[in-house]
Parts: C-alpha cells; sequence; structure tokens
C-alpha cells in the first residue's frame, strides 16, 4: 500500500484523528450489524424452530379418517415411498368442570417413537387413570381431572373411565403457542391438552396416524425445500387413500352385515323362545280353567250330593219319627188291644159304618192333594225346563279358545253373561229345591195313602184280624221288640251321617276357598301372559326397527373421507413461519436505511478529512507521488475502518439482534427451550462488501476532485465560500425583523448548501427511521381493534351442521330467537373460494349475508380514506381493499369465482372495503341467486349477545348454543383478537430495537455531522473569539445553525418517514392480512421529542469541543 513514507503517515494519522476513524468504523458497524442482524433474523428463526421439532420427533404429516384407522392402513401409508415412519394414535375432545368453567380438553394417547411431551414437573402417565395435562392449565400434580363427553354418548365409548389423577405437567411440540384449536363441543374452543396411556382409550382403530419423512430431518422446516418433500410424500399417501376407504368401508359392511345377521338370527331365536314361552304359559292358563271348572263341578256336586244327602237325612229322622210313634202306638195298641180286645171286636162291629165314612172322606181329600202335587210337579218342570234352556243359548254364546282375541272377548262375554247366568243358575237350583219339597210331599201323601190303604185294609181285614188278633197281638209284641232294636239302631246311624255330612261340608268350605285363590291366581296369570305377550311383541317390533334401520343405514353408508395434512394443521404452527417472513421482509427494507446513512457519513467524513488534507496532498504532488500512492493512504484508512466495523458488526449483529428478535417472539413460543443463532455468511460478506463498496467509492470520488487540481492550487488553502443573498433577504417583512445573529446564522445555512442538505438528509433520515419504528407498531397493533370492534362488530359466528333440514334450521333460529342471551342473529353463507382476475387468483371467504339491511349490526361497510359508508345491493359485491389489490381490481372491474365444475362465475365490484384480517367478498342472496342461479344454503349464524355480557356470560350463552344438535362448531372473535394481539406483541421487542437502532444512528450522525461542521468552520469561530464572543455565545452562534437543521431535518423526516412507512408495511405485510396506513400523532411527537433530545446532547458534546478550539493555530495562514 504505497511507501514505506505513506504507509508510515497511514498510522499517524490513524493515532491523529481516532474520533474521525472510530465514527466510520461504528457507522459502519452499527449499518452491518443491523443489515446482517436483521437479515440473518429469519433463518435463525427457522432453524431454532427446525431444531426444536426434530430433537422432539414432531411429525411431518397427518392423517385422519371418518372411519378410523386401523393397522392395515398404518402398513399401506408405512409402505408409500418417502415414508420413514408411521405411528397411531388416539385422540378425542373431552369436557372438564370446574367450580369457576368449564374446559374442553384435547386428550391424546401418549405418543411412543414422535411428538415427544417435555415434562415440566413429574413424570408421564403409565397405567390408567393417569395423566399429564398442559402446563398452561394451572393444574398441579395430585390433582384429579373429571371428564365429560360434552355429546350424547357417554364418555366409555372412547375412554375407560372418567376421572384422571395428574401425575406430570408438560408441554408438546405439537403447540408452539398459546392456541389449542377448535372443537364441536363446549364453547367451541380447546383450553388444553391431555396426554394418557395409550391403553386407556377404549377404541377399536386409531383415530389418526403420525408420518416422519424420509429425509425431511435433514432440510430446514418452512422452507420450500422441505416443503416440497412434505408436499410430495404428502400427495403419495393421499393417492392411497381412495383404495383405504374402500377397503375400510368393506371391512365395516361385513361387520356390520354380520352383526345384522347375528342380530336376525337372536331375533328369530327369541321370537321362538317367546312364542313357546307364551304357549307354555296359555296351555297352563287353559289347564288352571280346565281344573277350575271341574273343581267347581266337583264343589257342585259335592253340594249337591250333601243336599241330597241332608234330605234323606231328614226323612230318615221322620220316618224313624214315625217309626217311634207307631212304635209308640203299636206298644199302646197291643197293650189296649190286649185289653180291649174283646172290646174292639164290639167296637169294630159299631165302628164300622164311621170307619167306612172316614175312610171315603179321606180317599177324596187325598184325591185333592195328589192333583194339587201333581200341577205343582208340573208347573215347576217346566220352569226347570225353561231356565235350562236360557242358560244353554248363553253358554252357546261363550268363545272358543280357537277364537281371535279370544280373551278380550272372553272377558266381554263374562261381563255381559255372567250376571244372567248366575240369576238363571239360582233360579234352577230354586226350582230343584221345590221340586225336592213336592217330592217329600208326595212321599207324605204316599204315606198317607199308604195308611189310608191299610186303614181300609185294616178295616177290610179287621174282621179277620180280630179273629187272628191273639196271634196278631203275640206276633206285634216280637215286632215292636225288633222295631225298637231296629229305631235304635237308626238314631246310630243318623248320628254318624250327619258327622260325615259336617266334614263334607268343611272339606266343600275348604275347595271353595280353595278355588277362589286359583281363581285370583288363574287371573294374574292372564295378566301376566298378556303384559308378556305385549312386551315380547313390544321388544319384536323394536328389534325389527332396529334391524331395519341398519340395513338402511348400510344401504347408505359412505366412503370415508381422508383427511391428510401436514403440521400447516396443528394451531399455530404456520405462525412461527410467518414471523421468520416478517422479519425477512423487514430485512429487505429496513437495514438499506442504515447503510445509505452509512453512505452519507463515510462519504462526508472522507471528503472531510482529503479536503483538511489537500496542502499535504499538493505537498506530496509536487514531491512526484503518484495519485495512487496519495490515494492508497485514504483508501487503505477507509478500508481499515470499514473491514473493522464490517467484522464486528456481523460479529456481534448477528448474534445479539436475531437472538433478541427469537427472544422476543419466545412470548409466544415459550416452549422453545433453546435459540440457536448460527452466523450465516453470506449475509456477513454481502453487508461487509456493500459497506467497503459504500465507503470506498466515497473515498474514491472525494480523492479524485482534489488529486485533479495542480500542486499549487492544492498547497493552498481554498477559497473561503462566496456568500449570497439569501431568499429570505428579498422578504422584507421579515428579514428586517431579524437581529445580526439570525441574519449570520441563516446566511451560513445557505453558504455551506452541502452541510445543509447533508444534515437535513441525515436528520431527517434518523427522524424518518425512528417514525418508521413508532409507525410500525401503530399499523401492526391497532388492527386488531379495528378490525374487531368497528369493522366485524359481531361477538362470534356458529357453523351449522352440514345439510340441515328446513324443519331443523327453523327450529334454531326460533331457539336463538327466544334465548334471552342473544341481543341480535342474522343467517348467513361463507365458504372459501378461490377469485380470479388477469391471471392473478386469492382465496377469498364469500359471505353472503341473509337480512343485507341489517348488516351495519354485524359488518361495517366504509372506504378507509374517506370513511364513506356503503351498503350492499342486488347489483354487485363488496370486496375487502387487500383482496381487490392482490387481484389489481378496482370499483367497476369484474372478477371471477373460480367453478372447475359448471364454469367461473362473474362478479362486478361495486365498493371496496376497509378490512384487515382474512379476504371477504360480499353479496345479497339476490345477486348470489343471480350469479349461481339458486339460492344460498345458510351454512352459517352471526349473532352478538347483550351489550353488557361479560367474557364469562357470553362463554355460557355460546355454550348453551353449541349443545343444540344443528351446530356445529362457534368461534367468538373475541378469541380471534385475542390470538392476533397475543402474536403481534411479539413484535414489541423487535419494534425497540428498531427505534434504538435509529435512535443511536441519529446520535453517530448528528455528532459526525456537527464534529466536521465545527472543524471546518475553527478559522471563523476563532475569529469570533478573537473578535470578543464569549464561549456561550460561540456556542449559540452553532447552536442557533443546528437547532434550525434539525427542525428542518425533522420536518422533512416527517415526510420521508411517513412515505418510507407506507412502503415498508406494503412490504413486510402478510397476504392474509393488511396492515394500518397511518401513523398516530404521538408517535410524531415521540419522534420529534427523540431527534431533539439527541440533538441537545450532541450540542452540550460540542460546547466542550468549541471551548477547545485553539484561536492562534486556528488563525495561522499557511500562506
Amino acid at each position: 500500500m504505497g511507501t514505506r513514507a505513506t504507509r508510515k503517515d497511514f498510522y499517524m494519522e490513524i493515532r491523529k484523528s481516532p474520533g474521525r476513524f472510530l465514527s466510520i468504523l461504528f457507522i459502519v458497524a452499527l449499518g452491518v450489524a443491523f443489515f446482517s442482524g436483521i437479515r440473518a433474523s429469519e433463518p435463525s428463526m427457522r432453524i431454532t424452530g427446525d431444531h426444536y421439532f426434530d430433537q422432539e420427533e414432531l411429525m411431518d404429516i397427518q392423517a385422519l379418517s371418518t372411519f378410523g384407522i386401523t393397522d392395515d392402513d398404518i402398513d399401506a401409508i408405512e409402505a408409500v415411498e418417502g415414508v420413514e415412519r408411521v405411528e397411531g394414535a388416539y385422540s378425542a375432545d373431552m369436557l372438564c368442570e370446574t367450580k369457576k368453567k368449564q374446559y374442553v380438553f384435547h386428550v391424546m394417547s401418549l405418543p411412543e417413537n414422535m411428538n415427544h411431551v417435555t415434562v415440566s414437573e413429574g413424570r408421564l402417565p403409565e397405567k390408567i387413570g393417569e395423566c399429564l395435562v398442559d402446563d398452561d392449565m394451572g393444574y398441579k400434580v395430585g390433582d384429579t381431572i373429571t371428564l365429560k363427553s360434552g355429546t350424547d354418548d357417554p364418555v366409555s365409548d372412547t375412554l375407560k373411565q372418567e376421572k384422571y389423577k395428574v401425575v406430570g405437567i408438560g408441554n408438546s411440540p405439537c403447540y408452539i403457542s398459546f392456541g389449542r384449536g377448535s372443537t364441536t363441543i363446549g364453547s367451541g374452543s380447546v383450553n388444553g391438552f391431555m396426554f394418557v396411556p395409550a391403553k386407556t382409550f377404549a377404541l377399536d382403530v386409531f383415530t389418526e396416524a403420525y408420518v416422519q419423512v424420509e429425509g425431511a430431518e435433514n432440510l430446514t422446516a418452512y422452507t420450500e425445500e422441505y416443503d416440497r418433500k412434505i408436499e410430495t410424500v404428502l400427495d403419495r399417501i393421499e393417492e392411497i387413500t381412495g383404495e383405504r376407504g374402500r377397503i375400510r368401508k368393506q371391512e365395516i359392511v361385513d361387520d356390520a352385515q354380520a352383526e345384522i345377521d347375528d342380530a336376525k338370527a337372536e331375533l328369530e331365536e327369541g321370537k321362538l323362545k317367546a312364542q313357546e314361552e307364551l304357549d307354555d304359559a296359555k296351555a297352563q292358563i287353559d289347564d288352571g280353567e280346565a281344573k277350575l271348572t271341574e273343581a267347581k263341578q266337583q264343589i257342585a256336586d259335592g253340594k249337591s250330593q250333601i243336599s241330597s244327602a241332608k234330605t234323606t237325612l231328614n226323612s230318615k229322622e221322620d220316618e224313624l219319627t214315625e217309626a217311634k210313634t207307631q212304635y209308640s202306638s203299636g206298644l199302646k195298641k197291643w197293650q189296649e188291644g190286649t185289653e180291649a180286645y174283646e172290646a174292639g171286636l164290639a167296637q169294630f162291629e159299631a165302628a164300622k159304618p164311621g170307619a167306612l165314612e172316614e175312610i171315603a172322606k179321606g180317599e177324596e181329600g187325598l184325591e185333592a192333594y195328589w192333583k194339587q202335587l201333581d200341577e205343582a210337579k208340573e208347573e215347576a218342570q217346566g220352569k226347570l225346563k225353561e231356565l235350562e234352556g236360557q242358560l244353554a243359548d248363553i253358554m252357546s254364546l261363550e268363545p272358543g279358545p280357537e277364537d281371535e282375541d279370544y280373551d278380550t272377548k272372553h272377558k266381554e262375554w263374562q261381563e255381559k253373561w255372567g250376571p244372567v247366568i248366575k240369576g238363571l243358575e239360582t233360579g234352577i237350583s230354586e226350582v230343584n229345591k221345590g221340586l225336592e219339597e213336592l217330592e217329600t210331599q208326595e212321599q207324605d201323601y204316599q204315606s198317607k195313602l199308604t195308611v189310608l190303604n191299610n186303614s181300609k185294609a185294616e178295616l177290610e181285614a179287621k174282621e179277620q184280624q180280630l179273629a187272628d188278633t191273639k196271634a196278631v197281638l203275640d206276633s206285634s209284641k216280637q215286632q215292636l221288640s225288633d222295631a225298637y232294636s231296629q229305631i235304635e239302631t237308626g238314631k246310630g246311624q243318623l248320628s254318624s251321617g250327619w258327622a260325615k255330612l259336617d266334614e263334607k261340608e268343611q272339606e266343600l268350605a275348604d275347595g271353595e276357598a280353595e278355588i277362589s285363590e286359583n281363581e285370583r291366581a288363574l287371573e294374574d296369570a292372564k295378566v301376566e301372559y298378556e303384559e308378556g305377550k305385549k312386551e315380547a311383541e313390544g321388544e319384536i317390533a323394536d328389534g325389527e326397527a332396529k334391524i331395519a334401520d341398519a340395513e338402511e343405514e348400510l344401504a347408505e353408508i359412505e366412503d370415508p373421507k381422508w383427511y391428510v395434512y401436514d403440521r400447516s394443521n396443528l394451531p399455530e404452527h404456520d405462525g412461527y413461519g410467518e414471523n421468520a417472513d416478517r422479519m425477512r421482509a423487514i430485512g429487505k427494507v429496513f437495514p438499506v436505511i442504515f447503510f445509505l446513512v452509512a453512505a452519507l457519513i463515510s462519504l462526508t467524513s472522507m471528503t472531510r478529512m482529503v479536503e483538511e488534507q489537500r496542502t499535504q496532498i499538493g505537498t506530496m504532488k509536487a514531491l512526484g507521488y503518484s495519485k495512487w500512492a496519495i490515494a492508497s493512504k485514504y483508501l487503505g484508512y477507509a478500508l481499515l475502518a470499514t473491514a473493522g466495523g464490517s467484522i464486528i458488526g456481523f460479529l456481534i449483529g448477528e448474534k445479539v439482534l436475531p437472538f433478541i428478535i427469537i427472544y422476543a417472539y419466545g412470548i409466544m413460543y415459550q416452549h422453545i427451550p433453546e435459540i440457536l443463532v448460527p452466523y450465516d455468511w453470506s449475509y456477513a460478506i454481502e453487508a461487509s462488501l456493500a459497506a467497503v463498496a459504500c465507503t470506498m467509492l466515497a473515498t474514491v470520488f472525494s480523492c479524485y476532485r482534489e488529486l485533479g487540481e495542480q500542486p499549487a492550487s492544492l498547497m493552498r488553502p481554498p477559497a473561503p465560500k462566496i456568500g449570497k443573498r439569501v431568499l429570505l433577504e428579498y422578504v422584507g417583512v421579515i428579514w428586517k425583523r431579524l437581529n445580526f445573529t439570525w441574519k449570520s446564522t441563516i446566511r451560513n445555512l445557505m453558504r455551506y448548501k452541502k452541510r445543509f442538505f447533508m444534515t437535513i438528509f441525515g436528520i431527517g433520515g434518523c427522524m424518518a427511521l425512528m417514525l418508521v419504528g413508532y409507525g410500525i407498531r401503530d399499523s401492526v397493533f391497532e388492527i386488531a381493534d379495528i378490525q374487531y370492534t368497528e369493522i366485524q362488530t359481531y361477538d362470534g359466528n356458529l357453523i351449522l351442521q352440514e345439510d340441515l333440514s328446513e324443519d331443523e334450521h327453523r327450529e334454531l333460529t326460533e331457539s336463538l330467537a327466544q334465548n334471552q342471551d342473544i341481543a341480535r342473529f342474522m343467517d348467513a353463507y361463507m365458504k372459501n373460494l378461490i377469485l380470479t382476475k388477469d391471471g392473478y387468483e386469492r382465496e377469498t371467504y364469500v359471505m353472503v349475508l341473509g337480512q343485507p339491511k341489517d348488516s351495519e349490526n354485524y359488518v361495517h361497510f366504509h372506504d378507509r380514506k374517506t370513511k364513506e359508508a356503503y351498503e350492499l345491493s342486488d347489483d354487485g359485491a363488496i370486496i375487502s381493499e387487500k383482496t381487490a389489490k392482490l387481484l389489481n381490481a378496482k370499483v367497476g372491474d369484474t372478477i371471477s369465482i373460480k367453478d372447475e365444475k359448471d364454469g367461473n362465475k362473474d362478479i362486478v365490484i361495486q365498493n371496496i372495503c376497509e378490512n384487515y384480517m382474512g379476504h371477504y367478498l360480499y353479496l345479497t342472496p339476490k345477486y348470489y341467486e343471480k350469479v349461481y342461479g339458486e339460492k344460498p344454503e345458510y351454512n352459517t349464524v352471526l349473532f352478538s349477545v347483550q351489550d353488557n355480557y361479560t367474557r364469562e356470560q357470553m362463554e355460557e350463552a355460546g355454550e348453551k348454543v353449541l349443545a343444540r344438535d344443528e351446530v356445529l362448531s362457534l368461534s367468538y372473535m373475541k378469541d380471534i383478537e385475542k390470538r392476533l394481539n397475543d402474536m403481534l406483541k411479539s413484535l414489541n421487542l423487535v419494534i425497540i430495537v428498531l427505534i434504538v437502532s435509529a435512535g443511536m444512528l441519529a446520535f453517530v450522525v448528528l455528532y459526525n455531522l456537527n464534529t466536521i461542521n465545527i472543524a471546518e468552520r475553527k478559522r471563523e469561530l476563532a475569529t469570533l473569539r478573537v473578535l470578543g464572543f464569549y464561549n456561550p455565545e460561540v456556542a449559540a452562534y452553532v447552536y442557533r445553525e443546528n437547532i434550525l437543521l434539525t427542525l428542518i431535518g425533522t420536518i422533512v423526516g416527517a415526510g420521508l418517514g411517513k412515505i418510507l412507512h407506507l412502503f415498508i408495511i406494503e412490504t413486510v405485510e402478510v397476504p392474509a392480512a393488511m396492515f394500518g396506513r397511518t401513523i398516530n400523532l404521538p408517535s410524531y411527537i415521540y419522534s420529534f421529542i427523540f431527534t431533539i433530545l439527541f440533538s441537545m446532547i450532541v450540542n452540550g458534546v460540542m460546547y466542550f469541543k468549541l471551548r477547545k478550539i485553539d484561536m492562534v493555530e486556528s488563525l495561522k495562514s499557511i500562506e
């Protein structure tokens, strides 16, 4: 580098002016640090996340099926090309209710080889009844959690028990931030996760499968290489899902058909068994009835026999009494006959006429008596025959067991004819008793007739008897003796007969009681039979209905749906990559400003250095040194300062800035344990080369101008700047009112135009950088509040079940209308479709509002700049601003909704509305019908709760609505807003770094420019001191210029910052969102205050430099 003398002079120059050297080194270090640090933040974030995912063996692909995943499915996926490992897993969403709140847990089986769980406290669960819970839930080891299904299905259908003991607390790589996903139970949002052993699940098949892709571990997550590799394998897995779905469907159909066949066989067997049991019961009832009838008949026969026996016994008693009477009479007669035998003959002769007369009268009376008996008997027999005929006619009406509905008809027959039959039987019994009495009277008649005949015979034979009286009397005596013996024997027989009769009567009474009991038992048996028959028929009918329903469901069963996702399906997983993309976008724009300012400072410093040493340059040139030899000193000076600054900058910047940024995002991603910030040499080289190029070109430019002059000209000091009238002098009204110092200040500003514009550009750039930092914060943090309090003002939306019938939809509407918690609601149709225009495409939510006139209660349509309000009409659609920008569309243009099946649908843009989150296209129902030719099928309900409701009350109201069968899921706008705010809060520290860096740059710029200003004007300032100015007056002379330049620079910086802010915001925006475009007034004020503060600090430091100016040395002339 030049000659020995120039090299020596080079090192002496560094020692002589360390401030200039260090200022260049520091400004380059700051620029390189910021450039390489911000640029390296994006790959460092990706590497940090990827290291964590690889360390925890996070899956690359997740596969789910509506019919579950079998071991054969696992084997089939594992056989796919590019798949390294597959693991089946179980999961289910469950409710947990505490005294204060209801939580939704995503319960998962403990993984074996993937998605490793990190235990923060306790241990992993090992047996059924143990669990590890999310460490963000606030549970402690030893707590007990009781789960509920949240649906009509019991927990036992999914898990083997409901209560679990917390044995561990930890986190999972599946949940890297605060979000836990959505669900169809509870409030609609998952609050936390829970891991249990796989054997805890009572499922036959896996609910999902985790896949790791071969070679993916060697690639960095969130990069195009990784995404392409995963997408390739994902597509291959999707190719086999159709076949696996058909196989799985056939397995389910076969199993279901086997179960249906078993159910049919079991039903037939049940039918036969039930019929056998019913037949046996009916036979037993019929047998009981027959036995009961027989027993009744036996009782009736017994009663008849007893009655007959009683009659006989009574008759025998009468006969015995008559025998006794006859015996007494015979004995008396025998006694009298013996005594009056003689007299009897005489009396016979005397009484014979009277006896004949008496006999004649007796025959006449008996004849009348017999006639009376004969008429009574004929009448009784006729009545008996009539009653028996009526009874036979009624009995012929009795239904037989073979008749249909025998029991009911028999019961009706008994109710109708039972009393009649009883009356007829009573009448027949009474007639039979009358006949029996007539028979008794007939016997009495016969007895009297016998007596009469005997008397007649006796009378007729008395004559003969009188002759034989002696013999008769002797014979009668023997007969009387025998009669007496017979009477005594008869008395014994009668007593024995009555005793036996009493025993039979008791037996009959017992029989009747037993019959009554059997009748009750028989009636109970009949009732039980009817109930059993009815129950059996009901069970059979239910079984047949269930089988029919099962066959119908089996016939309608569809192929299972497979869902194959990459890691983007994990809650907030993509957000990490999007944050890295934001840093990349910021890194493309923001550091460039630093480099421009650094180049400005380098140019100014090196230009000033060359100008200061123009005499030395002229001397060296006069001594014969070449231009290269002279310039090499300055080029080496700049190169060494730049190289040193570059090394320091990238060594510190690529470690500190990425660490701070990733640490800031750690607020959101707190479970990522280790921050990796490797050096990215490409950014270091790029930044260093840019810095060297800036300073070296600035040095070359400065040297080229000076080296082009003659040595004699260079060895003389440069001529002072010629003063000229400034524009303000032509405004006499103002200029005349200024004093000398202010006029001098204004002339000095215009006299050194390069310094004027350099200072304004430097201060304006620093003001702009700080304003951009504050502006980014304003633009980023205000979008959530504006989006969900000023634009989308509803509290939440209900996603309805597919294929709801009109009746079900009407029931839901009526329920919401009657719900006191819901202040208002509106049907809506929402679908994610693709909009196209001139080759541009964008996924967009098409939203059809059911009642467009009430749309202002749910969505406010207005222009972002003019705030002009819009209304939906039937002639066009309203599109969100960011969507229109991405499609390069404006009001009046026609865009298309992509429809490969039925052809694209053209949409006319009527208005463009303010919107920050997501992409929306709003239509009225009539315009939708005009575009599609059919009415929209509403699948969403937008709703708002009462205005005074707290968050807890809103969630309770939502849980009630979500419990309805028509509702699939529920989401709250507050949850979306909170997640957005949580994500954006992580940018706080990043923005602070930007602001602090801008402040440091502002300080360096002001310090460097003021140092150069003082160095250039040493002679001028020394002259002021010689003329009698005090140090404060000299300082004020300089400060006035600095203050004016600072004020002008801040004004220019405000405008530049506004333009730069808009450019950066549009650059760092992600496709899914639009950041705010305004910078709030406090941001201008803060930036202005800090710029003024830095200027005052620099002025304070410069005061000491002004005091050190040597008046004698400064006024020396070299000529």
